[in-house]
């Protein structure tokens, strides 16, 4: 009798295997879904939906001394591809249900709002992907192929994350996802802060206090943006209120100005000493400013974790 209770209770206990039936249907139409979105992307602007020829190539200075070209044309018709397929996108996963989980807007559609705004980067990261790999000499149909893909991905786990709410979710992989998302939004705000001071207020300017001013005023604005996004989106499911308290606040100021150290630091060595000094051009600005802020994430989510949002 203890022999079957025992062999009940083990059974009661087991671990769901994580790819279940559910979950790879879910993800076969969610990849079918984001493959022809992507495609059709590119047959958008293979048909010229929008005329764009009175448009000249722009050049944009993006690290010291250099400049990328890219056609104006293209970034428009991008912009407007992205925009048009992003709802479609959205209302498709909404009618369509790819989980099996009705989707919920939220009290007063909060939910829908939410991920309006996330879906306004999602529309950013095509322009930008898409534009950066023409800059690398792929053809404009797959470079928006590529950027579709991303994207649309990115679309799937935003929808996922609030219509059906998996802003709730104490998983880790939608835990480090909204971390991702919160470190995503702020550094958007932290490298417009920083490119902004390093190629107009300091206009290129190689003095050595340049790049430290200036990560220093993208911090500003990222460490707020950062702590109200982390306390009420990112680990709003933490044991512990230390976050809001004096103390948390405090602890988080402290852990953020190490971060900005650390961001400095490996500013200073990849693009000040590297690139400018040794002549290394690999590191061109937005590459150091990708580096550097994927080490201090990392370092951010770690860090909280242990000491804030416990």
């Amino acid at each position: 009798m203890k022999k079957d209770q025992n062999s009940t209770n083990k059974t009661s206990v087991e671990k769901k295997p994580f790819f279940t039936k559910e979950l790879i249907k879910e993800s076969l139409i969610a990849f079918a879904f984001i493959f022809l979105f992507a495609l059709l992307g590119v047959l958008l602007y293979a048909v010229q939906i929008i005329s764009t020829k009175r448009f000249n190539p722009v050049e944009i200075t993006y690290s010291q001394g250099k400049t990328i070209l890219f056609s104006g044309s293209f970034a428009l018709a991008g912009f407007v591809i992205s925009l048009f397929l992003t709802v479609f996108f959205f209302l498709s996963l909404i009618f369509a249900k790819p989980s099996g989980t009705p989707p919920n807007i939220g009290k007063k559609g909060k939910n829908l709002i939410f991920l309006g705004v996330l879906s306004l980067f999602g529309i950013l990261a095509y322009l930008v992907i898409s534009i950066f790999l023409t800059t690398l000499e792929v053809s404009n149909s797959m470079s928006l192929f590529i950027a579709g893909v991303l994207t649309f991905t990115y679309d799937y786990l935003i929808y996922k994350l609030y219509l059906e709410e998996k802003t709730f979710s104490n998983a880790l992989f939608w835990e480090i996802f909204r971390f991702a998302i919160v470190g995503l939004i702020a550094a958007v705000f932290d490298f417009l802060l920083c490119f902004l001071f390093q190629f107009y207020v300091f206009q290129g300017n190689t003095a050595w206090y340049v790049s430290g001013i200036s990560t220093a005023m993208g911090f500003t604005v990222g460490v707020v943006i950062n702590y109200l996004m982390s306390t009420y989106m990112v680990y709003k499911n933490a044991k512990s209120d230390t976050s809001k308290t004096i103390k948390g606040m405090a602890m988080f100021l402290i852990l953020a100005i190490i971060g900005l150290l650390i961001g400095i630091a490996i500013q200073y060595v990849l693009y000040d000493l590297f690139n400018l000094k040794l002549g290394i051009t690999l590191f061109s600005y937005p590459i150091c400013f990708v580096l550097r802020t994927l080490i201090v994430m990392i370092y951010n989510y770690i860090s909280r974790k242990i000491f804030i949002y416990r």
